[in-house]
This record gives C-alpha cells, sequence and structure tokens, in this order.
C-alpha cells in the first residue's frame, strides 16, 4: 500500500509541475493567472493572492493553470492572446520543458558508476577478440568510439545492444570516432560466435571505462534523460508502424501499477523511472496533436506565418475534438489496464 501511495503522489506531482511551468511563465510575462489548482476533485482549500486563486483539490494527482483569455476572446490588456507570439509559445512549452528539466535534475540526482572500478561504461571499444567477426578486415578496432550502428546514435553502451535489436541481420553499418575522425564502416558483422566462461555467445568486444568525475557525471546524466527522451520517439515509431498494438498502452493506472512495484525493489530504479516518466510526459505534450500543448503551439506557428491568429473558436472546435479523441483513449487504456491488474492477481 505504501508503494502504491508513493506512486500516485509522484505521479500527480510531475503532472503538478507540468502545471507550475505554465504558471511561473505566465506570471513572469505579465499574463493574468485566474486560477491555479493542485489536485483533482472537490476543493479542500482555496486562497486569493494577486489575482489568482489558488486551491488545494481532494484528489492527489493532477493540476490545472487556467490563463485570462487563454480558450476565448478576453480584452483584459494581460490576457494571454495580447502577450507577444514568442512569450505565449514559451508559455505552452513551458509545461513539458519544466519536465524534462525535472526528470534530467532526477537523473542526476540518482545515476551511479556502473563499471567494476567505479567508472562509467562508455561505447569506446577497448578491445576486441582476435576471434571475433568484428575483427575481420575493415572492421572495429580498439579505440573506436562507436557513434551510429545503422543509423542509431548510441548514446550509451546500453544503445549498442538496441541497436543491435533492430536489425535484420548480423552484418550492419557502424560509424565510428577513430584517431579523431569519424569513418564508416559498412559491412560490420556483428554476430556471437565467441563462447564465453558461463557458455553465453558473444560477440567478443570489451568496452571502456571512463573514471568518475563531475563533467563525466553530468555528460553521462545528460545522455541518459537524451536516452528517455529517444525511447519516447521509438516506442512511438513501433506504435505507427504496427510493431505495438494500442492494446499495449498504459494509462495511469498501469503506470501507477509499474512505479509501485519498481518502488518495491528499490527506490534508486523508482527514482529513475520517475525521471524516465516526466521526459515522456514532456514528449508527449509536445507531439502536435490538437489538446495537448505541441498542438497549440502549431496554431502559433501558423499565426507567425499568417501575422494573425486563427479564429479562437476554430481552434476551439479543433482542440475540443482532439480532447475527445484523447479521452477516449484514456478510457480505453485505463480498461486495460484493470483488465491486466485483475488477471494478473
Amino acid at each position: 500500500m505504501l508503494q502504491i501511495i508513493l506512486a500516485i503522489l509522484a505521479f500527480g506531482m510531475l503532472v503538478i509541475v507540468h502545471e507550475f511551468g505554465h504558471f511561473i511563465t505566465a506570471k513572469r510575462g505579465g499574463v493574468q493567472v485566474n486560477e491555479f489548482w493542485i489536485g483533482m476533485g472537490p476543493t479542500l482549500l482555496k486562497k486569493q493572492h494577486n489575482g489568482t486563486l489558488y486551491c488545494l483539490k481532494l484528489l492527489p494527482f493532477g493540476g490545472a493553470c487556467v490563463m485570462e483569455g487563454e480558450d476565448s476572446e478576453s480584452d483584459n490588456d494581460h490576457a494571454f492572446g495580447k502577450a507577444s507570439l514568442p512569450r505565449r509559445m514559451l508559455i505552452v512549452a513551458a509545461g513539458a520543458l519544466m519536465n524534462f528539466l525535472v526528470g534530467f535534475l532526477i537523473v542526476l540526482a540518482v545515476i551511479q558508476p556502473n563499471g567494476p572500478n567505479g567508472g562509467y561504461i562508455v561505447s569506446t571499444i577497448d578491445s576486441v577478440d582476435p576471434a571475433s567477426t568484428a575483427a575481420a578486415a575493415g572492421g572495429l578496432q580498439a579505440g573506436d568510439e562507436i557513434l551510429e550502428v545503422d543509423g542509431y546514435n548510441i548514446l550509451l553502451r546500453s544503445d549498442f545492444e538496441m541497436a543491435l535489436s533492430r536489425g535484420m541481420n548480423t552484418t550492419y553499418e557502424v560509424v565510428v570516432r577513430r584517431d579523431g575522425e569519424k569513418v564508416t564502416l559498412p559491412a560490420v558483422v556483428l554476430e556471437a560466435t565467441i563462447e564465453g566462461e558461463d557458455g553465453r555467445k558473444m560477440i567478443g568486444l570489451t568496452f571502456a571505462e571512463q573514471p568518475d568525475s563531475i563533467g563525466m557525471h553530468v555528460n553521462m546524466a545528460v545522455r541518459t534523460s537524451l536516452n528517455y527522451a529517444r525511447l519516447v520517439w521509438v516506442s512511438l515509431g513501433m506504435l505507427v508502424s504496427g510493431q505495438v498494438g494500442v492494446d499495449q498502452l498504459s494509462g495511469p493506472v498501469g503506470v501507477a501499477s509499474v512505479m509501485a512495484t519498481t518502488a518495491s525493489y528499490s527506490i534508486s530504479a523508482f527514482l529513475q523511472l520517475v525521471a524516465f516518466i516526466s521526459i515522456n510526459l514532456g514528449v508527449m505534450n509536445l507531439l502536435p496533436l490538437p489538446a495537448l500543448d505541441g498542438g497549440r503551439l502549431v496554431f502559433l506557428i501558423i499565426e507567425g506565418i499568417r501575422r494573425k491568429p486563427v479564429p479562437a473558436k476554430y481552434e476551439g472546435y479543433i482542440h475540443a475534438a482532439g480532447l475527445m479523441l484523447l479521452l477516449a483513449l484514456m478510457v480505453y487504456v485505463t480498461g486495460q489496464d484493470i483488465v491486466r491488474l485483475i488477471v494478473g492477481g
């Protein structure tokens, strides 16, 4: 039960962080914020301060930042629509940017060296077994930093396996940094043919370990955060291409369940999952879909091109239709989550 409560609070805090991004950017930009909620449902406490009604709601998840003239016309000089176009774009994007920032800060706080000597294993090759298929003519060499495998950027050592799993065979185009220059190796055979001490087949590559330092720690935190964002795009690509079905999506119930399970194993793993979800929320909210922040940014970009805004009623219709579709999807995935929990139980 404690893990479930922790998961719900953490998920709720990520939504609040998102809304706070909109709130603080609007306030700093001189835009009137009429209401700012923490939580959802019936109001427990409320207080009016400097033109904003602050509310604490019963349910410990969700939140809202309601700005003057955000979804309608307003004559108020401090309405959202009266702010400059760049400022409005920043306010709309600020929620996602705050999720990115919080996700990165969590990663920065919890990431730990993963090497046997207290350093970080990186994508630079320390040694290549002479019997490895990767060592064939024109292949990989010790000292090569692997940058890409079949077009998949290698940010972390773990990305190497991810890139191999995406391939259709055992021959790959590999881009490395060798002696300070980028070198493309068009046909590297990466096949597990070498038997290890435990009997498992291996490719025969050993990766280097970099000593831990402040600079290295920050570098790995940045790379990990970028990798989290990239994984969201990879998952979306798999969904669009049909590699993953809609029935495999999870909503808040499923996410909270996974978070609770992770919290029961390790607080560090739980916090890394929270960071991933925070960055995930940032990426998803910037998708150019109606009712999402990305959809609103599209209309602002159109305004910049046309040099006049799209009529508010038409934009409202589109966002309302998008919201209905998103709610329908949310109901579906939540139902799937509940079924999984019942069947799993």
